[in-house]
């Protein structure tokens, strides 16, 4: 830990100087202090942390065979950084550390008079260029970039209650047809992923002799699971009886732009109701 001590300053008798490497021990301090804490809850997540890997912190969104990306913020050889989006390019897009300066702080006029800008920002700006280095630092291709999450993210999750809800579905369908607001997209950037998917649903009568029950499945190009409540036959019916069903798969090496969802089928023609749904998808 860094402190610059304050407790000889005996104003006015003793006053304390500030110099330019006081301000630069005060950065360096907050730089360091906070990519501790970010390299510990990398650490955590992956299991390891390097000074040569692009962290996604946020964003960083890549499409279009991975020549676009959308604006975030990546931690790279222990230093925080935001992300310029790009669309558009030829190449696998580039990420270029650039540096600007404020223009609402420079230029500002020096004790000999000279005129200099010192307030530095400093961004990766995604491009189209070849990988090289700038400002002292490798460039970074938008494919090596790694989250900063590791397995398990959650990546989507709906559910009875909140944004967009799923909401209570009745069908009389014998065949699966679609749970509506349980649907995702995996993202279209080039990338093939892993991921756990999770569905849950109430499946009730609705007060008719002629109904046994129903399925909700997963569904990616097929259906690849399935949970069911079924009553043996309509003797055994029970008016309003529910029952909780719960189905989950790993899903290997699902290319990008893949639609996951979750469907749902009555076992009989009867109208029966999927309540309390909810619909997880983690990104392993």
């Amino acid at each position: 830990m860094k402190r610059i001590d304050t407790t000889q300053i005996v104003s006015p008798t003793s006053k304390q100087p500030f110099t330019g490497r006081s301000l630069a021990f005060l950065q360096d301090y907050d730089v360091e202090d906070k990519a501790a804490i970010i390299k510990a809850l990398i650490t955590t997540n992956l299991g390891s942390y390097s000074l040569t890997t692009g962290y996604i912190i946020s964003g960083c969104v890549l499409s279009d065979s991975n020549k676009d990306i959308t604006a975030g913020e990546i931690f790279y050889g222990g230093n925080f950084y935001e992300v310029t989006a790009v669309n558009g390019t030829t190449n696998p897009c580039c990420l270029v550390l650039t540096k600007t300066q404020d223009a609402t702080a420079d230029p500002l006029i020096f004790s000999d008079s000279v005129s200099k800008t010192v307030h530095n920002i400093f961004k990766f700006v995604a491009t189209d260029a070849t990988v090289g280095t700038h400002e002292g630092v490798n460039d970074i291709l938008g494919t090596d970039l790694v989250s900063a999450y590791g397995a398990g993210k959650i990546t989507f999750t709906r559910d009875a209650y909140t944004g967009t809800a799923i909401a209570t579905q009745n069908t009389s369908s014998t065949t699966y047809v679609d749970l509506t607001n349980a649907t995702y997209t995996t993202p279209n950037d080039g990338v093939t992923r892993d991921w756990k998917i999770t569905g849950k649903s109430c499946i009730g009568f609705n007060n008719s002799v002629t109904e046994t029950g129903g399925s909700l499945s997963i569904y990616c190009g097929s259906n690849v699971d399935e949970s069911r409540f079924i009553v043996a036959s309509t003797a055994t019916y029970i008016s309003n009886s529910q029952g909780t069903v719960v189905c989950q798969k790993i899903l290997t090496s699902i290319a990008p732009n893949t639609v996951i969802k979750l469907q749902i089928k009555a076992a009989t023609a009867g109208a029966t109701s999927f309540d309390l749904n909810s619909f997880i998808v983690e990104e392993l």
